[in-house]
């Protein structure tokens, strides 16, 4: 009996892992895979976003299936679909730090409607370029220089996670006036609902690098 539930404790319960944020939406987690240490069998029951915040070799093993063979970089982001059972190693020597964005909420019926005049991606894509887009979440990767501001503009959808590649001082300014400071270190998450016009400066001192996951 003890076996059979090991074999399904989920990632969280086998991996170090803290909880960033938890809500109706989305839960977020920061994860220490060490190396050469496979997990128990498990499978997740949502979807997910991974950003991957080392480089690392990892094994993933399907029963009756041949193991896949991955390679990260550190920056690397993908799309991790729910199911499956599977066991994860870390087949190189350093650990991997990962966070990882579980998509609570299933894709509207209709994709929310974005005025192209405040989408970030349409108004400056030399700091902002997409990763990948599906009927439940876009992904792009935002840049800013020292001292830069973003132009206005607007997420649409039910709301988005930050997830900070660099350290990250950085001032929020809203249309409604609201002025708000969002500081951390890589690898810390951050999740607002809903959407306002709004725009950012890097205040730091070296170049800003993030992930931005917009939820529809």
């Amino acid at each position: 009996m003890r076996s059979l539930f090991l074999a399904l404790l989920p990632l969280a319960l086998v991996a170090q892992t803290t909880v960033a944020v938890d809500n109706p939406r989305v839960r977020i987690l920061t994860a220490l895979d060490r190396p050469h240490q496979p997990t128990a069998l498990h499978q997740h029951d949502f979807n997910r976003v991974m950003i991957y915040l080392d480089s690392a070799d990892q094994d993933i093993s399907h029963p009756g299936a041949p193991t896949e063979h991955l390679h990260w970089k550190a920056g690397d982001v993908a799309w991790s679909p729910a199911g499956g059972m599977h066991i994860s190693e870390i087949a190189s020597d350093a650990a991997l730090r990962m966070v990882e964005i579980e998509i609570k909420q299933p894709a509207p019926a209709t994709p929310p409607k974005r005025a192209r005049n405040l989408d970030p991606l349409a108004i400056d894509s030399a700091h902002n370029k997409l990763i990948f887009e599906n009927p439940q979440v876009r992904v792009f990767r935002a840049t800013r220089e020292s001292g830069g501001r973003e132009k206005w503009h607007e997420h649409s959808g039910a709301g988005r996670a930050v997830v900070l590649l660099s350290v990250l001082s950085a001032r929020l300014e809203s249309a409604d006036g609201t002025l708000a400071t969002m500081n951390g270190a890589p690898g810390d998450a951050f999740w607002t609902d809903g959407y306002i016009k709004h725009r950012a400066s890097n205040l730091g001192t070296r170049p800003s690098d993030l992930i931005v996951v917009e939820l529809k």
